[in-house]
């Protein structure tokens, strides 16, 4: 009977060899990449391509609910040089908003980051460069719907100021 046992024994470790070879065959078995490991290449390709919030952050963490709003005094559609402006953005979630300033060819500036309070996240802003540009936010990864923007040279002080 210990022959039985042994070569019992022998047989399920033979099987459990060529199980862990593949199939029976001689070569060794192809461990498949763990999810964990495909993750952690994948995310950071996606951040960089800004797709991370889209394709992996839930829909609870929407973030922008609009668009930036650079409220300028007297309705005016023309932004001033050196000139200060509010800028607000809607939001419904909690996390840093951070406003962004781009134009083409150029990459994007960062004009000011908030925390919201309540549904509203606001910073300043005081454009720089004479050019059309585009004003949007970020929060959560994820990118609010750009504002056009024109600005031209800005004149005046102590929070008066006109743009031509």
């Amino acid at each position: 009977m210990s022959g039985d046992r042994m070569s019992a024994e022998r047989e399920i470790v033979d099987r459990v060899s060529m199980a862990q070879r593949g199939r029976g065959g001689s070569r060794p078995r192809r461990r498949r990449p763990r999810a964990g490991f495909v993750a952690a290449l994948v995310v950071p390709v996606l951040a960089a391509l800004g797709l991370v919030g889209t394709a992996l952050a839930p829909s609870a963490q929407a973030a922008p609910a609009g668009r930036v709003d650079a409220s300028a005094a007297f309705s005016s559609a023309v932004y001033g040089t050196g000139c200060t402006y509010p800028l607000t953005m809607p939001v419904n979630s909690s996390g840093w908003v951070e406003f962004y300033e781009v134009r083409a060819g150029v990459p994007p500036r960062l004009v000011g980051r908030d925390l919201p309070q309540g549904a509203l996240a606001s910073t300043t802003w005081v454009p720089h460069r004479i050019g059309d540009k585009y004003l949007y936010a970020v929060q959560n990864g994820k990118v609010s719907q750009p504002t056009f923007v024109r600005v031209r040279q800005g004149y005046g002080s102590n929070g008066t100021c006109v743009a031509f």
